[in-house]
């Protein structure tokens, strides 16, 4: 048996650089013994995870990229022992949603360090990398999935208590939700019923309804702006009411474009709001005349040099 008195898992940190990280306080590091408790179950065979990566590091936590002898990948959360068995206890109440909503988890390994100090980390499956924009620039099929996920946490009896877009993964077009050490309990089973995913056209909701009936998935779906209220967003910063003479937000979110292409013009508010107005109307237009949208992504950028253009002639 390890001298730790937790065997079964041997944690590889050779190929970290010489920098300050939380698992450098484990004893006998580089080459750590660990092992799982008694509480919860470890879903992966006995064997070496060789640490490869350092995919987060911060006063209190850090998360490594481990890979297992099958050139799986996981991730390896340290931080103090008390908040990963919160966390590991979140989600064991989600397992029905691991995989899908959130990162499926593969347990918890514990060890000592050099003072013979207890050192946890909670284990899981490598998705994706955390969302770098802010929900409000997402695209709203984006918005409804994430949102979805939200639901589910709920469905599944908690309350995240910290959700961000850093807590937010992302790989392709999925995600998912991570974080839960400070989630508390539902204090009611969360009655909301309205999938996001199926009311992307909605403009707005019925507050009345019993299909909304959660305050705080309500709160976050208005934060992300994921109905519209009869205004369409241009280049994530233009707001104008809808028209038949601008295509839909799906469309506009599709047809996204960089106005203030002349480097030597310096393009006020108001300038700026007529040209993305004008450039989304050509784009409706077009719409209109039968060119299909894959068309006019193509030509996203020679649509925009001849709005750029036309407005230039009308000021000379």
């Amino acid at each position: 048996m390890s001298s730790t008195g937790y065997t079964g898992y041997t944690l590889q940190f050779r190929d970290i650089p010489a920098v300050r990280h939380i698992a450098r306080r484990l004893h006998n590091y580089p080459d750590v013994d660990m092992g799982p408790g008694r509480k919860y179950k470890f879903h992966l065979r006995r064997q070496r995870i060789r640490i490869s990566e350092i995919l987060y590091s911060g006063k209190r936590t850090t998360a490594y990229l481990g890979r297992c002898k099958n050139e799986t990948e996981v991730v390896l959360k340290f931080t103090d022992t008390e908040n990963i068995l919160a966390e590991a206890g979140a989600y064991d109440v989600m397992a029905d949603i691991q995989g899908t909503a959130v990162p499926y988890i593969y347990g918890v390994l514990h060890g000592k360090d050099r003072k013979g100090g207890k050192m946890s980390c909670l284990v899981m499956e490598h998705f994706g990398t955390p969302l770098e924009r802010e929900f409000c620039t997402l695209t709203k099929q984006d918005k409804a999935k994430i949102l979805d996920k939200l639901v589910a946490v709920h469905h599944a009896g908690l309350h995240h208590m910290d959700f961000a877009e850093r807590n937010v993964l992302v790989e392709g077009d999925d995600y998912r939700i991570i974080d839960f050490e400070s989630a508390e309990e539902h204090q009611t089973p969360c009655k909301w019923t309205y999938k996001f995913i199926h009311h992307v056209d909605d403009d707005d909701v019925d507050n009345e309804s019993a299909f909304v009936d959660c305050y705080v998935v309500k709160l976050w779906a208005e934060q992300m702006e994921f109905w519209d209220h009869g205004r369409l967003r241009l280049c994530h910063v233009v707001f104008v009411p809808k028209s038949d003479k601008l295509p839909s937000q799906s469309v506009v979110d599709a047809m996204e474009t960089f106005i203030g292409l002349n480097m030597k013009t310096v393009y006020y508010p108001e300038e700026t709001k007529k040209i993305t107005v004008r450039y989304f109307e050509e784009v409706q237009r077009r719409l209109k005349s039968g060119q299909p949208l894959e068309e006019l992504q193509e030509q996203r950028d020679w649509i925009t040099y001849l709005v750029h253009k036309q407005w230039h002639e009308e000021r000379i």
